[in-house]
């Protein structure tokens, strides 16, 4: 019995420098955005309590409705397109064939580049006189205004960062493909199963815990994406990629409405967890096995 005291004595000690860390940088901060949510603040002065004011104004503000149309475009392009791709780059390097390590590295290696770098070097790409359009002039076509067209700069952000994560994702779903048991794929193979069969009906119910917590994941990360958005476009060409989080930069840093961006942060927060809970309470129905 002392023992075991002892242990869990040990266990909690352990623990302590996390809980702190958890208190100190995620819980006391979450409740300071949530009072300060129900303020009127510039930072400049004393704030003054107004109640659920912030969240009224909220409601009627276009601006808001705005961004969060563009979050859910921005999230869904993310999300298809990362998952699909990432999907088929882990099939492919999933064989084996000469150089694919190479390719493997090939595909990573946006991943470990630092997000400001990774953005400034496509700023400087999509420059109206920039490569890109060098190139297709060189080959007789006039390139648009990349990053100042309404309709294009959204999808180019979001072609952006797919390029940017995919490769991680990339590497998760290679690693559950190479825990499927091979006897599995040989077994169906002798019952007359094509390739593409044996992967809808054998590997993609086996990697479905995977594809779950990748979506999880990603979705997260793309509700929550700012610096590339921030340094590619600035919410611009006309508020074309003003996404919910630019959306309560701006209210707090260029307005000074620090009260009404915590209102924004408060919403974004609830938005991101009521998805985690309907999705964590759909995992039944989409994971193949859990029990």
């Amino acid at each position: 019995m002392r023992l075991q005291r002892q242990e869990q004595l040990t266990g909690l000690l352990f623990a302590l420098p996390y809980a702190l860390g958890m208190l100190v940088l995620v819980i006391l901060p979450l409740l300071a955005v949530w009072v300060i949510s129900g303020t009127s603040w510039s930072l400049l002065d004393e704030p003054r309590w107004v109640g659920l004011n912030n969240y009224q104004q909220l409601l009627h503000d276009p601006s808001f409705y705005h961004s969060l149309t563009v979050t859910v475009l921005f999230t869904v392009g993310i999300l298809a397109l990362n998952l699909s791709s990432a999907l088929g780059l882990a099939v492919l390097l999933n064989q084996k064939l000469r150089g694919i390590a190479l390719f493997r590295t090939i595909i990573f290696s946006p991943v470990v580049m630092p997000v400001v770098a990774w953005a400034l070097v496509w700023k400087f790409l999509l420059q109206p006189e920039g490569p890109i359009n060098q190139i297709l002039a060189s080959a007789g076509v006039r390139g648009p205004n990349w990053l100042f067209e309404p309709s294009l700069a959204l999808w180019l952000l979001v072609v952006i960062e797919v390029i940017k994560a995919v490769g991680l994702n990339t590497v998760i779903f290679l690693s559950a493909l190479q825990g499927v048991p091979k006897e599995m794929h040989e077994a169906a193979m002798l019952d007359g199963a094509t390739p593409v069969q044996a992967f809808f009906r054998i590997s993609l119910p086996l990697i479905s815990p995977t594809m779950f917590l990748v979506f999880i994941v990603t979705l997260i990360g793309a509700l929550k994406l700012f610096t590339p958005v921030f340094v590619l476009t600035g919410g611009g060409p006309a508020g074309a990629t003003t996404t919910l989080i630019l959306f309560m930069y701006k209210q707090g840093f260029s307005f000074f409405e620090f009260g009404y961006a915590s209102t924004v942060a408060v919403v974004l927060f609830v938005v991101v967890l009521g998805l985690t809970v309907l999705q964590w309470n759909l995992r039944k129905r989409l994971v193949f096995y859990e029990n």
